[in-house]
């Protein structure tokens, strides 16, 4: 039997819908939920599309995916990952997995075959700390 993981994304332009597109390609990811302020940003365009739950205050996509295998963060907010982060310790979550704005890129140009590391939009991100 093969695992299927499950992924939220927050952040749906520029990093977040180039994943979000190449995420949904294989069937064993399930994208719970994708969050953006801009419910018009074209990630979240691409959600609603295939049904995936949409939200425009991240917080409250976390509260509703609960325990998901992997929280994509690449918003740009350079104080949501560490309110999660104490989200999650407050819950007694310790399965999520919280992934980095470079780890998405490195997603993104492996799956595109890219001689380049996709480019960082938000340079400041420097993870939790």
């Amino acid at each position: 039997m093969s695992q299927t993981l499950s992924i939220a994304v927050i952040g749906a332009g520029r990093t977040g819908t180039p994943l979000l597109r190449d995420l949904l390609q294989y069937d064993y990811i399930r994208v719970l939920g994708v969050a953006d302020l801009d419910p018009d940003s074209p990630g979240m365009q691409l959600a609603r599309e295939r049904d995936i739950p949409c939200y425009t205050e991240p917080m409250a996509m976390v509260d509703a995916v609960g325990a998901v295998d992997i929280l994509v963060e690449v918003s740009g907010d350079r104080g949501l990952k560490a309110r999660i982060k104490q989200h999650f310790e407050i819950g007694g979550n310790r399965h999520t997995i919280i992934m980095h704005d470079l780890v998405a890129r490195l997603v993104i140009s492996l799956c595109d075959r890219s001689p380049t590391l996709a480019p960082a939009f938000h340079p400041d991100d420097a993870g939790i700390g």
